[in-house]
């Protein structure tokens, strides 16, 4: 996380329900423009391939502490979302599949 964001601290956030959902944030230099679409390595777009194999989903945004995306230099916030109802991964995989 330092190496690449310059980040000094980072908030690890777990919440269960129908879905498990992990939240992290930290407040590094921020995306600086970088999409998960973006063709630079295998991070991010592996990332959320592995969690759509499971019917989940990831979303990596600029942040500023409160998810309002504040832009470069308010860290980022990476969250991967995964159902854990049967018919909920049945669901996500009709929608996936052609």
């Amino acid at each position: 996380m330092r190496k690449h964001s310059g980040a000094a601290s980072a908030e690890v956030t777990l919440a269960i329900s129908d879905a498990a959902e992990l939240r992290v944030r930290d407040d590094g230099r921020g995306l600086g423009g970088v999409s998960i679409d973006d063709d630079r390595g295998f991070g991010l777009a592996g990332m959320r391939e592995r969690v759509a194999l499971v019917g989940g989903s990831l979303t990596v945004a600029d942040g500023d502490g409160d998810g309002a995306g504040a832009g470069a230099g308010a860290g980022t916030d990476l969250t991967v979302r995964i159902p854990l109802r049967a018919d909920a991964n049945v669901e996500a995989e009709r929608e996936t599949t052609p």
